[in-house]
């Protein structure tokens, strides 16, 4: 039976499909896929005094650091709360680890996230003073302390929480990310992998030094030295540089907004089109764009890094090269696929990951079957 599900998030998760990259949206989604009725429990987070604390306060204490990983940030905002959280189920809460925190409430609170503050510092945060990591650290062991259970996007992250903040294994769960693409939209995504004329790569990213652009690029330049016919296929980028930009084997889409029809229309063509994700990312809490290829059937080249393990599989649906390999490494990895004709069962086994793991209708029942009977 549904439950009555109080979800809270800093937007509204039945309209926004943006903010954290569309996970509010979709893990809203995912939940009423599972069968519960889930409604928004709003919170102030804009309100003077957390202004003031946050451009003021916060960094006259702790100096460099992260607001929202502040016990007072949390309690400003709870203090906004307007509705009776005892008339929900359970209350879920996807990031806001400062809310988690803060909540006072005998209704059990559901903790979703894809990180730990250890695992985030010096390798997605950096220049922390060392009393707002001291202050970081505080705030998430108290949310995992508050939290009935916490439930991590990737392995990576579960094994930091249980180490760091001696969390009970069983409090603790793992439920990978699905595609932050409509669910209706990737069912109709046939099977196989495309021959084109040219190998289409895709890249696909906002930030591009963190997600090793310059990487992809220059593997990409080693590729056709090779004599392999390339096309470079970059999403995401709002600025590109023009000196990659205006490379010929290079097929800029920049910024595609998914709540923008044509936008969105033109990001799933993309990927349509695509043989090969590459993203020789340098840091990398899970990956939602894993699953987002493994839809369309189309396999991963990428890092062993962070929580990518838990989104690429090797030799499943692509690889995971170490964080020291060169440009020169994933040209040849990729030259590999071609020339052993592996790209079809790779393109095979991502769709496989996808529909039997690595989406939000599976996430949905994997969610059920943890809390169970339980709550």
């Amino acid at each position: 039976m549904g439950m009555k599900i109080g979800y809270i998030s800093p937007t509204n998760p039945f309209i926004d499909k943006k903010s954290w990259s569309g996970t509010y949206y979709s893990t809203r989604e995912a939940l009423e896929l599972a069968g519960h009725a889930v409604e928004w429990i709003q919170y102030d987070n804009k309100n003077l005094f957390l202004r003031i604390y946050n451009k003021i306060i916060y960094k006259l204490i702790y100096g460099n650091g992260s607001v929202t990983h502040s016990r007072l940030s949390g309690w400003l905002k709870v203090k906004t709360i307007r509705e009776k959280l005892e008339n929900y189920d359970i209350i879920f809460i996807p990031g806001q680890v400062d809310i988690v925190a803060n909540l006072k409430t005998k209704t059990p609170i559901i903790y979703y996230t894809d990180g730990t503050v250890p695992l985030m510092l010096n390798y997605y945060w950096f220049n922390f003073t060392e009393r707002a990591a001291n202050e970081a650290k505080k705030l998430e062991s108290q949310a995992a302390e508050n939290a009935s259970m916490n439930i991590y996007a990737s392995n990576w992250a579960r094994n930091s929480a249980i180490k760091e903040y001696k969390i009970d294994s069983s409090k603790a769960k793992v439920l990978p990310f699905g595609a932050n693409l409509s669910y209706t939209d990737m069912e109709k995504v046939g099977n196989g992998f495309r021959k084109n004329e040219k190998i289409s790569i895709i890249f696909s990213g906002v930030d591009w030094k963190r997600k090793g652009g310059e990487i992809a690029v220059n593997a990409c330049k080693k590729l056709i030295k090779d004599g392999y016919d390339v096309e470079l296929t970059i999403v995401g980028i709002k600025n590109l540089d023009n000196r990659v930009k205006e490379l010929n084997f290079v097929n800029y889409l920049g910024f595609l907004d998914k709540e923008d029809k044509k936008d969105y229309r033109k990001y799933l063509d993309a990927w349509k089109k695509a043989n090969i994700l590459l993203l020789p990312t340098r840091a990398e809490c899970a990956g939602i764009v894993f699953n987002e290829a493994s839809a369309f059937g189309v396999p991963s080249l990428s890092v062993d890094t962070g929580g990518v393990a838990d989104y690429v599989k090797n030799d499943i649906n692509g690889k995971r090269l170490p964080l020291e390999a060169s440009a020169d490494d994933y040209a040849k990895e990729i030259e590999k696929w071609i020339d052993m004709k592996l790209l079809g069962n790779l393109s095979i086994g991502a769709r496989k990951l996808y529909k039997e793991q690595n989406n939000w209708k599976v996430w949905g029942k994997l969610f059920n079957e943890m809390i169970g009977n339980r709550y």
